[in-house]
């Protein structure tokens, strides 16, 4: 089972990463790790457009919720980082899913 450390080093590292932990806190402390420079941006809506990064914003996060028409069946963080690249070229993307908050 994947520890917090590789999380952290999974979303650092180039390219695409994706991984399910236990909870938001995790996430988010996962995320703000790996990518200690990335801007938290509002979190995700459903039903109104997703606020996007400011002009000039390489690196960001944002929490989501569950998204099953694209297949995102759980709330989740979403993030990107392009200051080292675009996609295939250094960058860094992906998403943190974690379970839904109890009611």
């Amino acid at each position: 089972m994947a520890t917090e450390a590789d999380h952290v080093r999974g979303v650092g590292a180039a390219g695409k990463y994706d991984a399910t932990v236990g909870s938001e806190a995790e996430a988010r402390r996962i995320v703000q790790q790996a990518l200690p420079h990335a801007v938290e941006l509002p979190p995700a809506v459903t039903g109104q457009p997703y606020p996007n990064p400011p002009k000039g914003v390489k690196a960001w996060f944002q929490v989501h919720p569950a998204e099953p028409e694209v297949g995102n069946m759980l709330p989740h963080i979403k993030y990107a980082d392009w200051t080292g690249g675009k996609k295939g070229t250094g960058g860094t993307w992906g998403h943190i899913y974690f379970p839904p908050s109890p009611q």
